[in-house]
């Protein structure tokens, strides 16, 4: 089954939305964003999260973060998982205490190669987000790479696909390169807010997915 991450919640009626729909991951940013949010409104959506018994893993988004102030604010924000999003070496992950979702922003010349050279030096265990590079930005431009790039990579990788990811393309994605997971964030906005109504369509394209890729194994058996 592909792992979901909605990332940028900012409020808790999206958080609640994103519980009842399965979502496995909920992305809180603490980088420089418009969806960035506070360590004080992180504490207040982690606490309406932390009350359910079966609850997505919470992420924390940082950029070039000092690893101490990192970890102090997984610990007061009871976040489950860092993603690191932006140049962050082997040496600062080992020194972080949650697991690690390790972004590698790519541009339409990135090789195969390239890319698993990057993931082995922050480590191969570790989830690992490709996401289209864009100047001036770390993550959340909202604009696609080329997935053909996804086939050469290991399948032992976790690989959470992000970029440009929308309702309309999720399924395409997934019944072709069959990713570890996928991340969204403005695919499932509307004037720059979550929209209830593009979240469960996203999350209904990506089920449909696993579901015909289901009933493909079924019947090779």
């Amino acid at each position: 089954m592909t792992r979901i991450k909605i990332c940028g919640i900012t409020d808790v009626e999206t958080a609640s939305l994103c519980m009842r729909l399965g979502v496995d991951f909920i992305g809180l940013v603490f980088a420089d964003s418009r969806r960035r949010i506070t360590p004080e409104q992180a504490v207040e959506l982690t606490r309406t999260i932390l009350t359910q018994a079966k609850r997505p893993k919470i992420a924390g988004v940082f950029v070039n973060e000092t690893a101490g102030k990192v970890n102090h604010t997984a610990e007061a924000c009871h976040l489950d998982v860092i993603q690191l999003s932006g140049d962050e070496d082997g040496d600062y992950c080992g020194r972080i205490t949650r697991p690690i979702i390790r972004a590698t922003r790519i541009d339409q010349t990135s090789a195969a190669e390239e890319i698993q050279c990057r993931i082995a030096a922050t480590g191969a265990r570790d989830i690992h987000l490709i996401d289209r590079h864009s100047p001036g930005s770390f993550g959340g431009s909202g604009q696609k790479f080329d997935w053909a790039i996804l086939e050469n990579l290991s399948p032992a990788l976790k690989i959470m696909v992000a970029g440009g990811l929308t309702p309309e393309n999720v399924e395409e994605l997934i019944l072709r390169y069959h990713p570890w997971g996928v991340d969204v964030s403005s695919g499932v906005e509307s004037h720059g807010r979550k929209d209830p109504a593009k979240i469960m369509a996203f999350i209904r394209a990506v089920r449909q997915a696993d579901a015909k890729l289901k009933g493909v194994t079924n019947a090779a058996r």
